[in-house]
């Protein structure tokens, strides 16, 4: 039997319809997170390649890219991100990072704008009121000099410090602190028993030889006349060089203690055996310390005085590793100590350490300075100036003209009361109040200097907001 057609009413179609919808994107959504879940896993297990991202740069407007300039920084961003992400960036594009380097080592930017720009005043009674100063470009003598802090030390050739050379007891002191000496003056005597002991051993030594000689000659003779055998010369011949060899040995002795050809002739004709040991100057100069105690017990260790000759002393400068290129042995210094104001002494330099503190980031360099007056004292602080370069005729500008623009060092030249043109400028090496400039100026023009920062902000007021001058029609 046939059942009858069941009828669907149009509002239950109609909700099927809804289900299906909905299950269609549910099943869309579970497909899309089982496959980012498979991307995840994938990752992780490096089934992927890895792949670079590759940028473009932006072209510059001049055509091609300059780091500093102000109208092509826009594009900076992107060829930084291909310099960081690209094993090796494009021949074509090469950021120099010129603002790690000094002003005067900066060379100007070929691509930028700043050299077509001037600063136009609408009347001169606003470039008055602006108050500009200006500077004539000119030439003359110039030179270039270090400013350093450096400590004064003695002369390390001309400073010693004295021990005894045998243990013993002071028996003497002569000089003491801030007296002056001559070389060979005796300044400690110290009674080293060992000293009577080496004197002692010397003589019999030269005792001992003596006899030998005579001994060895009366051989000859017997041998001559057939009395001696060959063994009775040749026992008196061995004696001699064996007494000759401890008198060399007797000798040697006293010479480390410090006695000279001379004393050792005294030594001989007076038959001295005393055990009184001096300490004599080795140069002369002036007492600087002194520790010897009469009766106290010193041995070969023990500093008893200490000598400098303060004629000539050292200052010992500070600089900075980046001075080192123009530092050469033989410049010359001018050192002014702090407690001798005016006092300025000359010297020298004639070391420089190829060591750089770790904690200061510095280096010593030594010179000489001449002190005949004495005047200098070891462990003063002062200054010194290290005259590095002379130059006869060089074109200088005050530092107060140069403005750095963002990629340019520049000046402004005066073309009028009004009108000031921008110059982009090389700069050389510079002194405590010019640039020596190299090129883009001549002898003779006039260049702002106070005021020159005003002009700046005119010249780049687009970057940083409108001012309060006018620039030249058609060159902004």
């Amino acid at each position: 039997m046939t059942g009858a057609p069941v009828t669907v009413s149009p509002n239950l179609n109609a909700h099927f319809a809804t289900m299906n919808k909905w299950l269609s994107w549910l099943g869309c959504m579970l497909l899309l997170a089982a496959g980012f879940a498979l991307v995840i896993v994938a990752d992780s297990q490096g089934w992927f390649t890895e792949s670079r991202l590759e940028k473009t740069v932006p072209a510059c407007p001049h055509g091609a890219v300059s780091e500093e300039c102000p109208m092509c920084n826009q594009s900076l961003p992107a060829a930084s991100s291909v310099m960081e992400e690209s094993d090796s960036p494009a021949p074509s594009v090469q950021l120099v990072r010129t603002a790690e380097l000094p002003r005067s080592q900066r060379s100007p930017s070929v691509t930028c704008l700043t050299n077509t720009l001037s600063v136009q005043f609408l009347s001169p009674g606003i470039s008055s009121a602006a108050g500009l100063e200006y500077a004539r470009v000119e030439s003359r003598p110039v030179t270039q000099t270090i400013l350093c802090n450096a400590e004064v030390v003695y002369d390390g050739s001309r400073y010693a410090h004295l021990t005894s050379r045998a243990p013993g007891v002071v028996r003497e002191v002569r000089k003491y602190p801030g007296q002056p000496v001559t070389a060979g003056e005796a300044l400690v005597v110290v009674d080293a028993a060992d000293l009577g002991t080496a004197k002692a051993e010397y003589l019999q030594a030269q005792s001992l030889v003596g006899l030998w000689e005579k001994n060895h000659t009366r051989e000859k003779h017997l041998l001559e006349s057939n009395v001696a055998t060959e063994r009775d010369i040749l026992e008196a011949e061995t004696r001699l060089t064996e007494s000759r060899i401890g008198l060399s040995r007797a000798e040697q002795r006293l010479r480390g203690l410090g006695f000279s050809d001379t004393q050792l002739a005294d030594i001989s004709k007076e038959m001295d055996i005393s055990s009184l040991l001096p300490l004599r100057a080795p140069f002369p100069g002036i007492v600087v310390e002194c520790f010897a105690v009469v009766g106290e017990s010193v041995d070969t260790q023990k500093t008893l005085i200490s000598l400098a000759d303060t004629s000539r002393m050292w200052a010992m400068l500070d600089l900075y590793d980046s001075d080192l290129p123009n530092i050469r042995n033989g410049q010359s210094v001018v050192f002014e100590a702090e407690g001798l104001p005016g006092e300025q002494r000359g010297g020298q330099v004639t070391w420089i350490s190829s060591h750089v503190d770790r904690r200061t980031r510095t280096l010593k360099v030594r010179a000489e300075i001449a002190n005949p007056d004495g005047l200098l004292r070891s462990g003063m602080f002062g200054k010194a100036v290290i005259t590095v370069r002379k130059d006869e005729a060089v074109l200088v500008i005050p530092k107060e003209s140069v403005q750095w623009e963002g990629c340019c060092n520049v000046v402004f030249v005066k073309k009028s009361d009004v009108l000031f043109e921008s110059r982009k400028v090389t700069l050389g090496y510079e002194t405590d109040r010019f640039f020596v400039v190299e090129h883009g100026v001549t002898e003779g023009e006039d260049i702002v200097t106070t005021g020159s920062f005003l002009l700046k902000t005119e010249i780049l007021k687009g970057s940083i907001g409108a001012g309060c001058c006018e620039v030249e029609p058609g060159k902004s």
